[in-house]
């Protein structure tokens, strides 16, 4: 009886870890080989022509980048215009030093949780010069946590900025260090070029000729380490001042569509060693507080500034670099 009794046991216990492998065998080992992965994407960047944004921001509406020649233009609806500074170059090196953390889970039920279905994630899109797809990305959420290590986590912080990503056709979802979803989560004016002014140092500038309405235009003008209004010597911390506010100067708000009908009403000329003229044009706009201008560095757009803008940082009256004599 007893031998019985201990052989129904050790059966019984057998079937135990019999019915313990095949459930591992299931669910623990495609989940482990699930995080043999070493990488999210393969994308041969080389090979990107085209790539389509649709973003959390703006309903999803998406926004799309084409490069020309080696040159990338964004677009949205009718609007072309060119990419602000490193714009893709940042989202390429991005996607392709994306690298898997860990595996969140392993299937569709999760999505909606890690903000990854159609209607919650942002997705990328990135195709060959003959459409066809390299690589479909879909960025869900991102969550922070104190990091054990300060140095190592984002942008040298002590926070560590977690994402969750999926390929677009496949159920996994992976935890990558960074905020992927939220870089990529911008408005299509983000994406623009928005430069205004640039000049390396003040002291290449040599003469600003600000032409002004009712008579009040004026030039500066550096001779030596001075600067003079006419034979007036102006004051070189205002005059220092000023171009430091000019040098790397960039529009906020575009004014699409905008064709100008009449002669600009104000006009600056910046002049110097080591760099071209740079001219900038305003107009007046519909409003009694609505600037246009326009700098010849990004000929083909323009910008709307209210009085207190980038049209109060150009066009500073005369007495604006001369030292004030304070009354008693």
């Amino acid at each position: 009886m007893s031998n019985r009794f201990n052989n129904k046991r050790l059966l019984f216990l057998l079937a135990g870890l019999i019915a313990i492998l095949v459930l591992t065998v299931i669910v623990k080992v495609p989940k482990e080989n699930a995080t043999i992965k070493s990488k999210i994407v393969d994308l041969d960047t080389v090979s990107v022509s085209r790539i389509i944004l649709y973003p959390k921001v703006g309903n999803g509406k998406e926004i799309e980048f084409n490069r020309n020649n080696n040159k990338w233009t964004v677009k949205q609806g009718s609007i072309i215009s060119a990419t602000h500074e490193g714009a893709v170059p940042n989202i390429l090196n991005d996607v392709v030093n994306m690298k898997p953390q860990s595996l969140a889970a392993v299937n569709k039920s999760k999505w909606k949780e890690f903000e990854l279905t159609d209607s919650l994630a942002t997705r990328i899109k990135f195709l060959d010069k003959n459409g066809k797809n390299l690589a479909d990305i879909m960025m869900g959420k991102f969550s922070f946590k104190q990091a054990d290590n300060p140095y190592g986590s984002y942008g040298g912080s002590n926070v560590k900025v977690t994402s969750y990503v999926r390929i677009y056709s496949e159920k996994e979802i992976y935890a990558v260090d960074g905020f992927l979803a939220y870089s990529l989560s911008m408005k299509f004016d983000d994406w623009r070029d928005n430069t205004f002014l640039r000049f390396n140092n003040n002291n290449d500038i040599t003469g600003i000729r600000l032409i002004l309405p009712a008579d009040s235009s004026y030039s500066l003008s550096r001779k030596d380490s001075a600067w003079f209004i006419g034979l007036q010597k102006a004051d070189s911390s205002s005059v220092a001042n000023y171009l430091n506010s000019l040098k790397l100067l960039d529009g906020q708000n575009f004014k699409d569509n905008y064709k100008p009908v009449l002669n600009p009403t104000y006009q600056m000329l910046l002049e110097g060693n080591n760099l071209l003229s740079i001219t900038v044009k305003c107009y007046k706009g519909d409003g009694p507080d609505e600037y246009i201008l326009n700098s010849s560095l990004n000929p083909d757009v323009y910008f709307i500034s209210a009085k207190k803008g980038i049209f109060e940082k150009v066009f500073k009256p005369q007495n604006s670099f001369f030292k004030q004599i304070k009354t008693k």
